[in-house]
């Protein structure tokens, strides 16, 4: 090879390779300026909630607040939302985002801006650990079981003579509800825990509030209304109570009777008329309709009362005398009969004790284990009622409560079993209660004797209730000591206490005497009889009605009436 050609073949060479080096660099422009990489996206505007999720307890009433975030919006947006629950059973949610829960169950709150797109969400859910009572008032009582030509299948021999001496017939309300309408509530899951064959009512307790649609939709359940809500109990192992009756053994103290620290209960109102007569309640049948009876029948002034029986109609506590030492003090103003000690009113009358308060609460429930009670009484054949209970405005927030109107002695529960069972031939006495205003159910009933209190001096007591009733009539009907009443306590000894539940004992057992002493009268002709005694009953005036009773006048009244018969 030529020097020439050798030098021509190296130029060649190097310019191939500057072209080509040339080449990898219009390359490497081209795709730097020709392929750009990819531009970040603008963020999505969304709605954030402060919490994902919120468990709320439907038995502690405590409410949980929710907040909303705005996220990639623009500047100025409003952050104004509507809220709303998916469920408003179980949860509700109010203006501000403030959760409240309603019932068991999961359920979502939304949060939606008004004024533009976005929405948000936060799972609820809410525990329950409470118990329900629902009163269910039927449209009837269903194809009765029973017949009104056989009434010994469903009343006592002493309540069906009771009906035959005072000439009071035995109806379609004396029927038991049917069995299989009670078959059928029970079915649905609920527990009944009272009912009443006079009202039509079945009560029964849900764990599960929700099964009340299975009961609305029942073809003779007319209305259902909530009456109770409370903790869970634990179930117990305390055993059933079982009933032992008491006989009373009594001794005739003579004419003068030494009434010992209850002398003034009795001497107020002129009492010790009757006793002197031997009126002292024998033959009487008084059942005691109270918050409880705890130990009475341990208790040794007890020891020689007739008791045909004790029955607790509270569902949590079947145990009469387990609880409650209210019904204990009110029982004694009649029933102790130890001369030179203590004697109450009705010192040789018969008894039976009826628990039906719930110490613990204070629910509308109560008014359908009163007319449990009521009920009962009348079927054992009681001759009178007492009761020195009173519900008026006191009722728990849950429910609605009671207002003057509503006293008009027709309205409330209670009054119309109190009603009922005056309809029936039984004599029905109540306190006024100890709140300073209107009277409360079952004492606003036109068929109650209603007790007021006075101290020794004749005064009326500062806390009695008194009022008219929403239809006119004048409440409470007459006054007996119930300031510094002397009552026998848990010791078995005499101590003072305040209130017409012990002004209404007093007069009760002096009205079981005075039906004794003129077996022939009416539950209507007494309670128009001891109107008449008191010592304002040509001029009725408040706080005292008719006024300060007067069992000696009562006595003369009842007198001249029965030999009117």
């Amino acid at each position: 090879m030529s020097s020439s050609t050798h030098l021509k073949m190296q130029l060649n060479t190097r310019n191939f390779l500057i072209a080509f080096l040339s080449s990898l660099l219009f390359l490497s422009a081209c795709k730097k300026t020709e392929i750009p990489g990819e531009i970040p996206k603008p963020s999505t505007p969304f709605v954030r909630m402060s919490l994902d999720s919120a468990i709320l307890a439907n038995d502690s009433f405590f409410g949980r607040q929710l907040s909303v975030t705005l996220e990639n919006f623009p500047e100025n947006t409003s952050d104004l939302v509507e809220w709303r629950v998916e469920n408003p059973r179980i949860a509700q949610v109010t203006t501000d985002g403030t959760v409240w829960p309603k019932g068991a169950g999961v359920t979502y709150v939304f949060a939606k801006l008004v004024h533009g797109k976005g929405e948000a969400k936060c799972k609820i859910i809410v525990t329950d650990g409470n118990d329900y009572k629902f009163r269910l008032v039927l449209t009837d009582k269903g194809k009765s079981d029973f017949s009104i030509g056989s009434p010994e299948a469903f009343l006592s021999k002493k309540a069906i003579e009771r009906r035959r001496k005072r000439n009071i017939p035995i109806d379609e309300s004396d029927l038991p509800i049917s069995k299989e309408y009670l078959k059928t509530i029970t079915e649905i899951g609920g527990t009944i825990v009272a009912r009443s064959k006079w009202l039509n009512t079945v009560t029964v307790t849900l764990q599960d509030q929700f099964l009340i649609d299975k009961y609305k939709a029942l073809p003779f359940v007319k209305e259902i209304i909530l009456v109770y809500v409370g903790k869970r109990k634990q179930n117990s192992d305390v055993p059933k109570y079982v009933d032992r009756p008491q006989t009373g053994s009594f001794s005739d103290p003579g004419t003068s009777i030494d009434y010992g620290s209850a002398k003034l209960n009795i001497s107020t109102v002129k009492g010790e008329v009757l006793h002197q007569q031997g009126f002292r309640g024998a033959g009487m049948d008084i059942a005691v309709i109270d918050a409880g009876f705890l130990q009475l029948k341990n208790n040794a002034a007890f020891s020689n009362v007739h008791i045909k029986g004790a029955k607790s109609f509270v569902y949590e506590n079947d145990d009469p005398y387990g609880i409650d030492t209210h019904g204990l003090w009110v029982t004694s103003c009649m029933a102790v009969n130890k001369p030179g000690t203590y004697v109450g009113t009705a010192p040789e009358a018969n008894y039976w004790l009826l628990r039906t308060e719930d110490s613990e609460t204070e629910f509308p429930v109560e008014e359908d284990y009163w007319t449990s009670a009521i009920e009962f009484a009348d079927s054992v054949g009681v001759d009178l009622v007492n009761s020195s209970l009173s519900y008026s405005d006191g009722y728990s927030y849950l429910t609605k409560r009671y207002t003057e109107n509503d006293m008009d002695g027709k309205t409330a529960l209670a009054s119309k079993a109190a009603n009922m069972a005056f309809k029936k031939g039984i004599f029905i006495v109540n306190c006024a209660g100890n709140e300073q205003k209107w009277v409360g159910t079952p004492a606003d009933s036109p068929g109650v004797l209603t007790l007021g209190s006075i101290y020794e001096n004749g005064k009326a007591s500062y806390f009695t209730s008194w009022g008219m009733t929403a239809d006119g009539r004048i409440k409470p009907d007459v006054m007996a000591m119930g300031s510094s009443a002397s009552v026998i306590n848990t010791s078995g000894i005499a101590e003072s206490r305040s209130g017409t539940s012990y002004a209404s004992p007093i007069m009760c057992g002096l009205v079981a005497c005075l039906w004794q002493a003129n077996p022939t009268l009416t539950n209507h002709d007494l309670l128009e009889i001891i109107r008449k005694s008191a010592d304002r009953a040509s001029k009725p005036e408040l706080p005292f009605g008719y006024g300060i009773a007067d069992m000696k006048k009562a006595m003369e009244l009842a007198s001249a009436k029965g030999r009117s018969k």
